[in-house]
């Protein structure tokens, strides 16, 4: 008989439990924008082209870690050019030499950081790996960029957008189709696909917990889909509902494998680095796997449209402009909150509490646009909530535990190198 998870573990980590939270609020938030948004473009402005959102919305994914370390380092260097004006820099034993030293010097210790998370992930991967840098990290961008780490990375992230866009596709396509009640139930189900591939891939093992917690979401979630009677105005407004509803169950078992292979091949080992840095790290992964996106979109649409498959169909209003940035942003919001929440916990987890969405969807979808809510919806969403609650108390011990002191660069530092302990191949100690 399976024990508490709540008493698995003696102590846990409040930080990381607050990281859980947040990114747990901002990803049913933007997803529940972004889904209202797609279906208010392709509806009531009847703008027909999802391939050209779904272009925008992956491909400016590689804007976050940009944004990101500009950011970081422009906070740095403003903390540290105050702390030069009060003169309580000497104290801090850090000389000031310039607002340009400072801030390229964060730039570069930022990306240190990543070089040795992408070290532990690709040893975690591959038993084989050396690890290729010394205790003061890469000299030149250069030896990162040929580094062994960082083309486990490069490899992951092409495997993970072939995945993620054949999905994402499939939501886009479906979203046309079917309600976006009805896409967001079944592109939910992703969470039994992903416990199902989480058992061979990340050598999960069995629990009857976990399992009675999907399964009972996903039944709200088919109870939500299907339950009741269709109104004339929904059979009349999506004729297609149930052709758009195959489509997007495909794209859920994608996604499910996307998660697990995020998982797999782009997380650090657990319980090696603190919360933070895994949280940072899944956003560089995200700018890499935006990278893929938009070079193999890119090339697949031009070539579609030479050969006459395709044509790019721009909106002709400024309101559909609007709809269109807004849902990229809010995806933006979204992809980089759940993949971080899946970094802090298992993509079981994320799966499971993304079904919350679907109560968010179906309120908002009754209150602004005056679709009905049935006593079977309220039922099904009822069940959403209670698997939510179970994996929960599953998952309790891997949410909660406690956090990692690692060794992780300070970002206020002005020295050119930065001494970590070094393992016995000289390269970025796993502590």
């Amino acid at each position: 008989m399976e024990g508490s998870p709540f008493q698995s573990h003696g102590s846990f980590s409040t930080v990381k439990i607050g990281f859980v939270v947040v990114l747990f609020i901002l990803s049913l938030a933007s997803f529940v924008l972004q889904t209202e948004l797609t279906s208010i473009l392709f509806i009531k402005y009847e703008y027909d082209d999802p391939f050209f959102v779904m272009l925008l919305t992956h491909s400016c994914w590689w804007l976050l870690w940009l944004i990101q370390f500009v950011s970081v380092a422009l906070f740095k260097t403003l903390k540290r050019y105050r702390l030069h004006k009060k003169g309580q820099d000497v104290l801090r034993g850090k000389r000031w030499k310039g607002l340009r030293r400072a801030f390229t010097s964060s730039v570069k210790t930022q990306h240190r950081n990543v070089a040795h998370t992408a070290e532990l992930t690709a040893a975690n991967n591959h038993p084989e790996y050396v690890n290729e840098f010394s205790d003061r990290g890469f000299r030149r961008y250069t030896d990162f960029l040929h580094s062994n780490a960082l083309h486990h990375l490069l490899k992951s992230a092409l495997l993970l957008c072939l995945v993620l866009n054949v999905a994402g596709a499939t939501w886009f396509v479906a979203m046309k189709l079917s309600t976006g009640a009805d896409v967001t139930a079944i592109y939910n189900c992703s969470a039994f696909a992903a416990y199902c591939f989480s058992i061979p891939i990340l050598h999960d093992s069995f629990s009857w917990v976990k399992m009675s917690s999907v399964l009972t979401a996903i039944s709200g979630v088919m109870i939500v889909a299907y339950g009741g009677q269709q109104t004339r105005d929904e059979t009349r407004e999506y004729p297609h509902r149930f052709a758009g509803n195959v489509i997007i169950l495909v794209g859920a078992i994608l996604y499910g494998l996307y998660e697990v292979l995020y998982k797999r091949k782009c997380c650090p080992p657990s319980g090696i680095v603190s919360a933070r840095r895994e949280a940072t790290f899944s956003n560089f992964t995200m700018g890499l796997v935006g990278i893929n996106s938009c070079i193999l979109l890119c090339t697949c649409l031009f070539f579609a449209h030479l050969f006459g498959f395709y044509s790019v169909k721009l909106p002709t209003t400024t309101k559909a402009w609007w709809l269109i940035w807004t849902s990229v942003f809010s995806n933006a919001v979204f992809s980089l909150s759940f993949l971080g929440l899946m970094s802090l916990t298992s993509p079981v987890f994320s799966s499971v509490s993304s079904l919350l969405t679907i109560l968010l969807v179906g309120f908002s979808e009754w209150w602004f646009r005056g679709i009905a809510l049935g006593w079977y919806k309220i039922f099904g969403y009822c069940l959403v909530m209670v698997g939510f609650a179970l994996l929960t108390y599953a998952s309790w011990s891997e949410i909660s535990e406690e956090d990692t002191d690692d060794q992780l660069l300070d970002t206020d530092t002005e020295s050119s190198y930065s001494t970590l302990p070094g393992t016995e191949s000289g390269g970025f100690g796993i502590q």
